[in-house]
């Protein structure tokens, strides 16, 4: 299963057409404990997609559904109760029997599907190629992780963005941390915010109209001094 994982350009073209949105979205995680415990996983191009893609869901708040196990009823029960408010289902992880026989039955609520397409297992590459290709002649959706983040941000509510709690969950992904572990006024630099993770935050910011430069990091990094900069109305 530790096979590198397909370019789009090995992908037909998703014929879908419908638009992701982070407000619509649920992201549903398949199998990820048994993914965890393959040897060399950790080292992946797949698993560092599904840490990016979980991170990207948590700063947002878009909910995260597992379904895995003993725990599958539950987390289709969740799926159910999602569905009303959250009709975009983003599948990612592991892809079992179990996940092809419940999809026809979750297309039947909602027609908004989308398959991570490469932050998903299989057993091999061709049989991961084929199977995002014949999912894409039914109907369901496929994208890469860097397009649906991306795609997450651009749809993201500014007045959630530039809240208190969204500028906190945004650092808290760059930095792969628990957001209460942070202290407020630790420079972020010494919990190993670099120079990348802080022009991804700055681009952040400004698109949703936030009045913040580069400079202002390098005077202050701490959390207390960018929200008083980010949450100020001069």
């Amino acid at each position: 299963m530790l096979y590198p994982m397909p370019k789009k350009i090995q992908f037909a073209p998703s014929q879908a057409k419908w638009q992701l949105s982070s407000t619509q979205s649920v992201l549903v995680l398949v199998g990820l404990q048994n993914l965890r415990m393959q040897q060399g996983i950790q080292d992946t191009q797949l698993m560092e997609n599904l840490i990016q893609l979980t991170n990207k869901a948590k700063a947002l708040e878009i909910p995260i559904v597992d379904l895995y196990g003993d725990d599958l009823l539950q987390g289709m029960q969740q799926l159910g109760e999602y569905a009303t408010t959250h009709p975009q289902l983003i599948f990612a992880g592991q892809i079992t029997p179990m996940l092809k026989q419940i999809l026809p039955h979750l297309y039947s609520v909602t027609e908004q599907i989308c398959i991570v397409d490469d932050a998903i297992a299989m057993n091999n590459l061709e049989q991961h190629i084929q199977w995002v290709d014949s999912m894409s002649g039914q109907g369901i959706h496929h994208m890469s992780s860097y397009n649906l983040m991306r795609l997450w941000n651009l749809s993201a509510p500014t007045e959630f963005v530039l809240s208190a709690k969204g500028i906190l969950l945004a650092i808290a992904e760059q930095l792969d941390m628990d957001a209460l572990e942070i202290d407020p006024l630790i420079d972020l630099r010494s919990y190993g915010l670099d120079s990348v993770a802080m022009v991804s935050l700055i681009g952040l910011w400004r698109a949703n109209g936030a009045n913040i430069r580069y400079e202002d990091f390098l005077v202050d990094a701490s959390l207390k001094a960018l929200l008083e900069k980010l949450l100020s109305t001069d």
